[in-house]
């Protein structure tokens, strides 16, 4: 019986155009040997599974292939197939984690000067090199800076920042990068064709978001789902063995913050909890998250500044668009807090429940930053002070937009409209009637204070364990739909209003998240200072009617709230005792009481 060999293994890449996701290498060495310009020792860097070491085993077949030097090895010959199956002599692979002494690196530097015994050059490929010895490295400075003749060194490694200077500057560097998941998902379709596994799209792409970038990772979890699945892979069987993906619930934990469902918070860390999740490792990456949307909301247009994969930055800015910087700002302070908190704690979970509530309803933090901000929300929904509301509109004309793919936001979108300025209500503005556009300015103190006697928004009553599919995957029946799946599946539902050329609609439900959904009527949450889209939504509610009812088999009234923000806006303070006294008692009511 023939040994199993795993899809890894199996579908390593042997050749330059098997390599996924790095064109730039492969066309960087093909070029360097096709003019007879190699460079005596490279330094491949970047995360892992991404083709460094196999990249090196095939510059180790351009250059001692029986038809080369080529930059396109048959791969067929004696020398292609002996460094295939790793019996070449002079192809050398080296783990630096347990042969990274300096006595290790002195045989080496004793061995290179030799002469080949099969092939036409030597290479070392040394694998995982940060993990090297400084002595090592001092052993080995002196045959990287002179090298013998017919010799290449590779060096590996996924911590570049640890390398010596003195080495990384004798090396031509390779940034690796992670491979998209698209392209991911299409090798994994390949490669299930190919084993006959039936491999489902959506599992697919879930296979391939979880595994960030590392096409190993991907082949290894479609070997196992397919154990599992008995040679199907379906979404049920992906999720069941790695739970809900680390990605959603990271996006589906600050959809539940954005709309202050507190019950949504407990419901998702208790099931990461049973999945045997790791709560200080969770914590971590939620911060992370909240990071990159401050830095989406920063600067959505540049894609750069956050370490993510290409599709998923899309995400990022449109959920940014539902924060403003100052709730990412006291979010991430008091995650950040929880962090620390948790080295000592005996109960890591109620920290990180604690932080999260907080985050979600600021009328439970008692910090400094959610106490003025709930004094500013009483201030505006009371009329006492027209600075702030001007503030928060100055803070909406200047804050980037939130929308993707060139589209801009609803209040963005909607600006050419004559009634929008005039239709703007303040900040702290809890419900947007539905005729909201063409309200004057002299009834916002009574709207906002009829918003507020509505009440924050329903918590949802769905579970965490609730539809874990998307909604377009399985088309769900209308009794199977509540809050947390439309709110998972709220991006199918803005691709569905882009492909019937809806886009003011579009546009304004980008920030949008589901609040509450009875059966009846369906609540949109919106962050503060998005009174004019959430108008708008309202207004083409029909629209959007049309496609819940195609997509999930609903036709519920749609009704569109803003959420009080707790944005600090900073005045200058009184210049003098008296212009304190006057602020004082404008503002409180206060009187000067003589002690004498």
């Amino acid at each position: 019986m023939e040994e199993y060999r795993s899809l890894y293994r199996k579908y390593r890449p042997q050749a330059p155009d098997q390599v996924l996701g790095q064109e730039h290498v492969v066309r960087a060495l093909a070029g360097a040997v096709r003019e007879g310009r190699l460079a005596h020792a490279f330094l491949f860097s970047g995360p892992r599974g991404t083709g460094k070491t196999s990249s090196a085993r095939i510059l180790a077949k351009m250059v001692n292939c029986e038809h080369g030097p080529t930059p396109e090895p048959d791969g067929t010959c004696e020398q292609c197939r002996r460094i295939e199956g790793g019996t070449h002599l002079d192809v050398v692979e080296i783990d630096a984690a347990s042969h990274g002494g300096v006595d290790d690196a002195r045989e080496l530097r004793e061995r290179a000067p030799t002469a080949p015994a099969q092939g036409r050059e030597k290479v070392y490929i040394i694998d995982e090199a940060q993990r090297l010895s400084r002595e090592a490295f001092d052993a080995l400075l002196k045959v990287f800076e002179e090298p013998p003749p017919g010799v290449r060194f590779v060096l590996c490694t996924t911590e570049p920042h640890k390398m010596p200077p003195t080495i990384v500057g004798r090396c031509q560097k390779f940034e690796f990068r992670r491979v998209p998941s698209e392209t991911i998902a299409e090798h994994l379709a390949e490669v299930a064709k190919k084993e006959s596994i039936r491999l489902d799209g959506a599992a697919a792409g879930i296979i391939a978001r979880e595994s960030e970038g590392s096409v190993r990772d991907a082949l290894s979890l479609l070997d196992q789902a397919s154990v599992l699945g008995g040679g199907g892979v379906a979404e049920e069987e992906v999720i069941r063995l790695i739970g809900t993906p680390e990605l959603d619930v990271q996006f589906a934990l600050a959809d539940a913050i954005a709309v202050g469902d507190a019950r949504e918070v407990f419901g998702i860390v208790h099931a990461l909890v049973q999945e045997g999740h790791d709560v200080r490792h969770f914590t971590t990456q939620v911060t992370g998250h909240v990071r990159n949307l401050l830095l989406a909301l920063s600067s959505p247009e540049d894609p750069a500044i956050i370490d993510v994969p290409p599709e998923v930055h899309p995400r990022l800015v449109a959920q940014a668009g539902k924060f403003s910087s100052g709730e990412l700002n006291r979010i991430l302070s008091l995650l950040l807090q929880a962090q620390t908190d948790m080295r000592w704690s005996t109960a890591p979970r109620l920290t990180l429940e604690l932080a999260l509530v907080r985050s979600a309803l600021p009328e439970t933090d008692p910090q400094p930053a959610a106490l003025v901000g709930r004094i500013e929300r009483l201030e505006r929904l009371a009329g006492l002070d027209s600075t702030t509301a001007a503030g928060a509109s100055a803070g909406e004309a200047s804050a980037p937009p939130s929308s993707t793919e060139g589209v801009t936001s609803g209040d963005a979108s909607a600006s050419t409209d004559p009634d929008d300025e005039a239709s703007a209500a303040p900040s702290g503005t809890k419900g947007v009637p539905s005729g909201a556009a063409s309200a004057s300015s002299q009834e916002r103190p009574s709207e906002a204070a009829r918003g507020s006697a509505e009440g924050t928004p329903s918590v949802t009553e769905a579970g965490p364990s609730a539809a874990h599919a998307s909604a377009g995957a399985h088309a769900p029946s209308a009794a199977a739909v509540d809050a947390e799946m439309l709110r998972r599946s709220w991006p199918q539902v803005l691709d569905a209003l882009k492909a019937r050329r809806k886009m003011v609609l579009f546009a304004s439900a980008q920030v949008a998240t589901v609040g509450s959904f009875d059966g009846e009527q369906l609540e949109l949450v919106f962050p503060p200072g998005r009174e004019v889209g959430a108008a708008k939504v309202e207004e083409r509610s029909s629209d959007l009617v049309e496609v819940l009812d195609e997509l999930f088999g609903v036709t519920p009234k749609v009704r569109a709230t803003v959420r009080e923000g707790t944005v600090l806006v900073e005045e200058e303070p009184p210049s003098t005792p008296e212009a304190a006294e006057e602020l004082l008692k404008a503002q409180f009511g206060a009187e000067v009481v003589d002690e004498g």
